[in-house]
């Protein structure tokens, strides 16, 4: 995988390290998704249905890089547990499952639109400080047809295009953030 790749990985891996230890358990990684729906005062089931499907995630990165449930991931385990399962059509369903869920959880307005607003939310939830994220770049990356608003199709396509692209000019690139080096 290239070397951008490689950078988006460890950007992800980051937004769960917390605590910057360079470590991330099982409760870390799901708790990003029970942090972003307090602080959304999201509805029960469509939290635990997103808390639920990431920790079906957890399992499979557990299961790739043959560590046990309670094991803690680096960011080098992440990087291969990836490159092991990218193409792998559950892990693509559950990966589907989960941003779109956090869409629903996002769309505080329930008008089936991310506004700027409800899009800043998702920086604050996932607790990236707002000075190593430029929403603005982000937003209108994802913002495919320019219309000032995410559809869940845009949202979702720049969540997976983060995984999947190598392209270095890809402006989905910055949806979890600036690239760590």
């Amino acid at each position: 995988m290239s070397e951008i790749w490689q950078r988006k990985m460890r950007t992800y891996f980051k937004v769960h390290d917390f605590n910057k230890d360079g470590y991330v358990g099982q409760e870390r990684f799901v708790g990003l998704i029970r942090s972003l729906a307090s602080v959304l005062n999201a509805a029960p089931e469509t939290r635990e249905k997103v808390a639920e499907d990431m920790s079906k995630l957890w399992l499979k990165f557990m299961k790739a890089g043959d560590l046990k449930k309670d094991a803690r991931l680096t960011a080098t385990i992440l990087i291969e547990s990836m490159k092991q399962q990218l193409y792998d059509p559950e892990f693509i369903l559950l990966g589907n499952a989960v941003v779109r869920g956090m869409f629903h959880m996002l769309d505080v307005s329930r008008d089936g639109y991310l506004q700027r607003e409800e899009f800043e939310t998702w920086i604050r939830g996932i607790g990236i400080p707002p000075e190593l994220w430029d929403t603005q770049i982000a937003f209108d990356g994802i913002d495919a047809n320019k219309d000032g608003q995410l559809s869940i199709d845009e949202f979702v396509r720049a969540f997976f295009e983060f995984f999947f692209s190598q392209d270095e000019s890809d402006p989905n690139k910055f949806f979890f953030g600036q690239l760590v080096d």
